[in-house]
């Protein structure tokens, strides 16, 4: 490892620090996210795996929680962190495929303004994870090929079975991979003990994931087929093609290109099965209708391996004058981007940019968009919303408190009152939405009063004899469902919740 870092150069260091506080610094200026609101919820209920997730992700925010606390801040330092650290591993695979400083110092101003990146590097969440996992295995990649050696199929299986245990996508880059070497010269490495050790090690790596499903009925396979239904866009096949320019970025899309076309038919073709992993897991997403920036894990190498291609060129038509002007051109375009994937504009100022821009991100979801973006409008209303839910709690008579719960439609609303409403003593959250309709379990029996954010008065009305509207949700900045929620305080049900609960489940 110290050989490895050694052969980086120092102003990766630099540039790493640089983008590590950018982002540290940036994500304060909006509120905490809908998911990490949820992550945070499952920290606190460790288990195996969760209705929409292995446990891997869920298991560091809780360490790092037990030892630096739950604040914003706190949260925020992991993603950060890898975002920064994405950089070491890009500088390892430029080394790896024959590139120089030029061609690293291309392929990092690249890679920062890939926009899905910068967005994910700035929340926790699986998903940043994900991206420095799948660059760690095309490194492990290269290096096999490179040398030949075949023990770092270990490496690559513990690595991987990390993966899996961090989101299960990775079934499909782990197949591309299966069916790369097939249909590469690779497959000779199917002979070799080490390489079915590795998968031995992500097999096994995936069991508590699995024997957590079987336990609660497969609950991951519903979630998926859910999402896919009723909450995925739909994306038409040009149309997720069109989005892998536009998400990942404009500006690397020639890089990419390059990169593909140099790996399958010129001087890189002795990283070949690296172009057929990229191609097969391209279809495989794209038929299953997964959201398109489910291939962020892809990019990175092929952007690093796409500026040597790049860089060799210059070098071969003597071009450096006009190479050195590259980058700069990038950076200076890349700025357009910064705001519109990250918050460094106040919301007003955000939707000004924007229409100057005449740009309109689209989502990913089905739901109806307001003002903001999504990735941007559930950061906002939270607070708001469980003053209003504490203020309706304190209404209720002492000696029923006991008897009273909360009742809300998502996980981000579940998520947001149990962090902001932790201090005032307030009851955990029910909510039928992915994991917590299991949690919701434990507690629904016993309770004759509830609080209800959001649903309808008549819907309500048909199992609550007593039922009164207390006040109203509003923050024009939210997406347009969580905005002007009426808060009903329920009383007297007709019948036992535990008797309507399936009804309330919903996974996707």
């Amino acid at each position: 490892m110290k050989k490895l870092l050694s052969e980086i150069p120092k102003e990766v260091y630099v540039f790493s620090t640089i983008y590590f506080l950018f982002q540290l610094i940036a994500g304060l200026n909006y509120p905490i996210f809908r998911d990490e609101f949820y992550y945070l919820d499952c920290a606190r209920h460790l288990s195996f795996g969760y209705v929409d997730h292995p446990a891997f992700s869920v298991l560091i925010l809780k360490i790092w929680t037990l030892i630096f606390g739950d604040s914003q801040l706190s949260i925020r330092i992991i993603p950060a962190f890898l975002g920064a650290s994405l950089f070491f591993i890009c500088a390892l695979i430029n080394n790896e495929v024959g590139g120089n400083r030029y061609s690293l110092y291309l392929a990092l101003v690249c890679i920062i303004f890939i926009p899905v990146n910068l967005a994910n590097f700035g929340y926790y969440s699986m998903n940043s994870w994900e991206i420095i996992i799948w660059t760690l295995l095309f490194y492990i990649l290269l290096r096999i090929i490179n040398s030949s050696n075949n023990k770092l199929w270990i490496y690559f299986g513990i690595i991987a079975g990390v993966g899996f245990n961090n989101k299960v996508g990775i079934i499909i880059f782990l197949v591309s991979v299966f069916a790369a070497m097939l249909i590469s010269k690779e497959r000779v490495i199917f002979k070799s003990k080490y390489f079915w050790s590795g998968a031995a090690i992500i097999f096994l790596s995936f069991i508590p994931y699995l024997l957590w499903n079987i336990q609660n009925d497969f609950a991951t396979q519903l979630f998926i087929t859910n999402a896919a239904k009723y909450k995925n866009a739909d994306f038409s096949f040009p149309a997720f093609v069109i989005s892998q320019i536009t998400d990942f970025g404009p500006i690397n899309f020639i890089l990419r290109v390059t990169a593909l076309i140099s790996l399958l038919f010129f001087f890189m073709k002795k990283y070949r099965m690296i172009a057929f992993i990229f191609l097969i897991s391209f279809i495989l997403f794209s038929v299953n209708k997964a959201k398109p920036y489910y291939l962020e894990g892809l990019y990175p190498v092929l952007i690093t391996i796409g500026s040597v291609v790049v860089t060799k060129f210059f070098e071969r038509k003597n071009l450096s004058r006009t190479q050195f002007a590259i980058p700069v051109v990038i950076f200076l375009l890349g700025l357009i981007i910064i705001p519109m994937v990250v918050p460094v504009l106040s919301p007003d100022n955000f939707i000004a940019y924007q229409n100057f821009l005449g740009v309109k991100p689209g989502s990913s979801e089905k739901h109806k968009q307001g003002i903001l973006p999504q990735f941007y409008a559930d950061r906002f209303g939270w607070e708001d919303m469980t003053d209003k839910v504490i203020k309706a709690y304190n209404s209720i008579p002492e000696n029923e408190k006991k008897y009273t719960g909360i009742f809300v439609q998502n996980y981000g609303e579940a998520g947001a009152i149990n962090y902001y409403g932790k201090k005032y003593n307030l009851p955990e959250v029910l909510c039928g939405h992915n994991n917590h309709y299991i949690w919701g379990k434990e507690r629904r029996d016993s309770l004759i009063t509830l609080i209800i954010v959001g649903g309808d008065y008549e819907e309500n009305k048909q199992i609550f004899d007593e039922i009164v509207q207390v006040d109203t949700t509003s923050n024009k900045y939210s997406m347009p469902y969580e905005d002007n929620m009426p808060i009903f305080i329920a009383r007297k049900p007709k019948v036992n919740l535990k008797e309507i609960w399936e009804s309330t489940k919903h996974y996707n």
